[in-house]
């Protein structure tokens, strides 16, 4: 059998939609080998990849809102970011434990950048926790994760679609989902919170037309009625029912290169 990777984009609220997407492919009995995804994509694929089903993800990471997780850093800009960090990485370990990356049911890997080099970074061991909050550790507004010389920040600003690390890790066929080349302009950007999500959004939809490798599916998410910006249950709900309904529609040519 052919390994299968799944590949799941960074896109801030829009990556609720990779849960959608989940729910169509398990309830088609579709399952995968390896997992990589950047920032969202990597919150929603590490929880995958313990094992965890979308209907419990969808329990879980539908509370993962700004009130929830945005824990103000009290030295602000001058250490780095808005938000401490703190918060998100004891609301992983709430759901996952301290669970390693290497020890997940499912080969998985996300990604970060590295503000030093400016290159992408592939964290595939150590913490699951630790590397899920690298990866989605928008600059200016969430405090950089430093680790070894790196200081690590979201990894869609150098690699949102990590297509060629599944296929590094052994996938030999790769379904793809992409939640951030979708964007629109938002005209309600009234916090600084706002305004920091949506230019590195902005920066992400623009270099994903760069990447060349999409995977053997590529699975496209428009999303018209949510908010990229806003963390609410109300937008991770009709994020995910965008996800859903785009996976069924793209089910027969996933089963197509399935069988092929």
């Amino acid at each position: 059998m052919k390994k299968i990777g799944l590949v799941l984009s960074g896109g801030s609220a829009y990556g609720f939609a990779h849960i959608g997407v989940l729910e169509v492919l398990e309830k088609n009995h579709i399952d995968f080998d390896i997992v990589t995804g950047t920032s969202m994509g990597a919150i929603i694929g590490g929880f995958y990849a313990t094992g965890m089903k979308a209907k419990q993800m969808k329990e879980i990471l539908t509370s993962f809102t700004q009130n929830k997780v945005m824990d103000l850093n009290l030295f602000g800009i001058a250490s780095g970011g808005i938000v401490s960090g703190y918060r998100v990485v004891k609301y992983f370990k709430k759901h996952i434990g301290d669970m390693k990356i290497e020890d997940c049911k499912k080969k998985f890997a996300c990604i970060a950048t590295d503000l030093v080099s400016g290159e992408e970074v592939v964290l595939d061991s150590g913490s699951l926790a630790e590397a899920m909050r690298a990866s989605m550790s928008v600059p200016g507004l969430f405090k950089p994760v430093k680790k070894d010389n790196m200081v690590l920040v979201d990894g869609g600003l150098s690699n949102n679609l990590p297509v060629k690390v599944a296929r590094k890790l052994g996938a030999e066929k790769v379904i793809s989902v992409d939640v951030a080349s979708f964007y629109k302009k938002e005209n309600n950007l009234k916090s600084a919170i706002d305004i920091l999500v949506s230019g590195v959004n902005l920066t992400v939809s623009k270099t994903m037309k760069n990447i060349k490798d999409k995977g053997d599916v590529h699975i496209y998410i428009e999303q018209p009625k949510t908010a990229f910006t806003k963390l609410t249950q109300k937008n991770a709900k009709i994020s995910i029912r965008c996800g859903k309904k785009t996976a069924k529609e793209m089910l027969p040519e996933i089963l197509k290169m399935l069988k092929d």
